[in-house]
């Protein structure tokens, strides 16, 4: 649905063509023109829509929102900054997915609205789910923003591009909050054999075909929806973490600190399936044969050539 300020521009844009297209105007009659003068200031009031425009840019709160897919490092990552100063992680967010629900017998969620509603079969769910979402994170926002704190939304960006759902234009939580909030948000990606290989031991391919080429059709697809200079590397992060989180952190404006590397044990996040060590360092690496394909060999030219 859109917002008010969605259908104020839209109206003025209709309301600008409409004059425009005006077969007077065209002809140069000047009495009209003089008309319209007399009714409005035409320079006052487009000045005065700028400035319209300029107020609800300006009034549109900064939220930070992190991505990558499952297995990729991101657990590691996500307390790493939720360690920083002030900083307050939501771990795998998302509106719609339904892969925490379950397929059996309904699962005790007594504070998940979305959960709820879903079990309850209330018609429309989705943009009840959408709605419900938007206030969350709202309130959220205000709350930990009125403490001095600073929101950051980890989104569960494996429900947008390793599921059966259909690829979306991008991230559904950006898509969702970009209306309210000034996102800033980068990308994580890890080699992509070593993610996909643990996927397959977790059991967490949910899309189809389920092969590796396919795995990496889709990474192309989402790496598209982001800036060069958004996307970071695991495997950079580990070698270098407090240069790359240096960086992470002036991409999202987030204050750093280098005590990071010393407490981020002590923070909790969900899906933490595969580090069990305080310590950021590189693990084994995964030898996966015969799983290249057209897909498979563009998205590791592009993993190779990737530079910040």
């Amino acid at each position: 649905m859109a917002s008010d300020f969605e259908r104020f521009t839209q109206s003025l844009n209709e309301s600008i063509d409409l004059i425009e297209q005006n077969p007077q105007i065209e002809s140069g009659t000047s009495s009209l023109l003089h008309s319209l003068d007399e009714v409005l200031d035409t320079p006052s009031l487009l000045a005065r829509c700028d400035e319209i425009c300029q107020r609800y840019e300006k009034k549109k709160p900064k939220l930070r929102i992190i991505h990558h897919l499952a297995c990729s490092g991101g657990s590691l990552l996500s307390k790493c900054l939720a360690a920083l100063p002030n900083v307050y992680l939501l771990s795998e967010v998302h509106p719609f997915t339904d892969l925490a629900l379950g397929r059996g017998k309904p699962k005790y969620s007594p504070t998940d609205l979305i959960a709820l509603s879903h079990y309850a079969g209330v018609p429309n769910h989705q943009d009840l789910a959408g709605k419900l979402f938007k206030q969350a994170v709202m309130s959220t926002y205000q709350h930990v923003e009125k403490l001095g704190g600073i929101l950051v939304l980890r989104d569960h960006t494996h429900s947008d591009y390793c599921t059966s759902a259909k690829l979306p234009e991008k991230s559904r939580v950006h898509q969702l909050l970009e209306e309210d909030f000034e996102i800033k948000s980068i990308l994580t990606i890890r080699d992509p054999i070593d993610s996909y290989a643990s996927l397959v031991k977790n059991g967490w391919v949910h899309f189809s075909p389920d092969s590796f080429d396919e795995y990496c059709r889709r990474i192309l697809v989402m790496l598209d929806k982001f800036q060069t200079e958004q996307i970071f590397k695991y495997e950079d992060f580990v070698d270098e973490p407090q240069d790359v989180m240096g960086k992470i952190c002036q991409k999202l404006d987030l204050p750093f600190d280098d005590n990071f590397e010393e407490i981020f044990g002590a923070f909790q996040v969900t899906g933490d399936s595969g580090r069990s060590s305080d310590e950021i360092k590189k693990r084994n690496k995964t030898d996966m044969v015969n799983m290249r394909g057209e897909y498979a060999q563009g998205f590791n030219s592009l993993f190779v050539d990737l530079k910040y």
